[in-house]
């Protein structure tokens, strides 16, 4: 009984020990914390001011065009690239030489869509960024053909390597190639895709310069998750840029990311790694959805993306200050255009171009 009292006694004392001892500790904590956050907060709103200046900085206006998600939306593709140049005016083009398409079969080669695109294309006057490699911008970002899917990995990247040579060897006098894409944010772990040795970039981009050293050498990264450190290997980095998205949560907004920080950041990169040159080569112009475009309602694309939206990102981009931008979703512009009579998105995208 009185070994009990005394142990109450005693976790009583310690009790009271410890909160006239702690309390003004973690005031003082709490106080310094806080003047911490405050600092933090003044110093990014500084920033984000700084970062949202008014810039008069023209820049390059382009798009990527997917031939394949072209067909999965249900328009015609050339369709599609015809009036992207004839009536929107668009001059430059990002275009990815898919892996699957150009050699269905191991050593048989269809050239043909790639061959009328970049003539199509050169006809007008205008450039190509031809995206090469095995991760190609849209799903499933890995375009592996059927036949190599099984490689063991040795044999898939000189199956790869054979595939640049291939597209380098046949294109690089093309009047409309004036630079190369090697592979699409390599080292961002997103799309259906086989293990791939994080340094084989570095042997890709050799390989592509021992075909050739004539044009500018590209490769991209995600805009907003990630550090850029690809900008070291290569004359240009491509990223991109993301407005709203799906997250696990819900619709996410990056409504705090100024358009100078891609600027800014681009900045830091060439002066780290002295890259030549960053340009945004995936700007967000389209819905984002859980599903795909033509299983997803009218109503859930609307919530990413909608014509407020487009409006919103055509000014934003005005004040990024870079200067190349990439849009991504001239197909879904022609898509809403002809498939669902919403020509508006298309009519507003000639805001870009004119």
């Amino acid at each position: 009984m009185d070994l009990l009292l005394f142990q109450d006694n005693q976790g009583s004392d310690n009790g009271l020990c410890y909160n006239s001892s702690m309390q003004p500790k973690t005031k003082r904590i709490l106080q310094v914390s806080s003047i911490i956050v405050g600092v933090f907060v003044v110093l990014y709103l500084i920033a984000f001011q700084a970062m949202n200046l008014k810039m008069d900085t023209d820049y390059t206006a382009g798009v990527t065009f997917s031939r394949p998600y072209a067909i999965d939306l249900g328009v015609d593709p050339d369709e599609t690239l015809t009036a992207s140049l004839d009536d929107l005016g668009v001059k430059h083009f990002r275009i990815p030489a898919y892996w699957s398409l150009l050699e269905p079969v191991k050593n048989q080669w269809d050239w043909e869509w790639l061959d009328n695109d970049l003539d199509a294309i050169a006809e007008r006057g205008g450039t190509v960024t031809l995206a090469i490699g095995h991760k190609l911008p849209r799903w499933p970002e890995c375009w592996t053909p059927i036949w190599a899917r099984d490689l063991p990995q040795p044999e898939m990247e000189l199956a790869v390597k054979n595939l640049l040579t291939e597209v380098i060897n046949r294109y690089k006098d093309h009047p409309a190639v004036t630079s190369w894409q090697v592979e699409n944010e390599p080292n961002f772990p997103f799309g259906i895709c086989p293990p791939i040795r994080k340094d084989f970039i570095d042997e890709e981009i050799a390989h592509v310069l021992s075909l050739d050293n004539t044009k500018p050498v590209a490769t991209t990264d995600s805009g907003e998750l990630t550090l850029w450190g690809l900008g070291k290997k290569v004359d240009k980095l491509g990223v991109s840029v993301y407005r709203v998205v799906v997250s696990p949560v819900g619709v996410f907004s990056y409504w705090f990311m100024p358009p100078q920080f891609y600027l800014r950041k681009g900045q830091l990169t060439q002066f780290l790694y002295g890259t030549k040159q960053v340009y945004i080569s995936e700007f967000q112009m389209e819905p984002w959805v859980k599903t795909t475009i033509p299983e997803a309602s009218l109503e859930e694309q609307y919530r990413t993306f909608d014509l407020q939206r487009m409006q919103k990102n055509i000014n934003y981009a005005k004040k990024m200050g870079v200067p190349r931008i990439d849009f991504w979703g001239v197909e879904w512009w022609y898509y809403m255009k002809t498939i669902h009579n919403t020509p508006e998105f298309w009519e507003l995208a000639k805001q870009i171009f004119n």
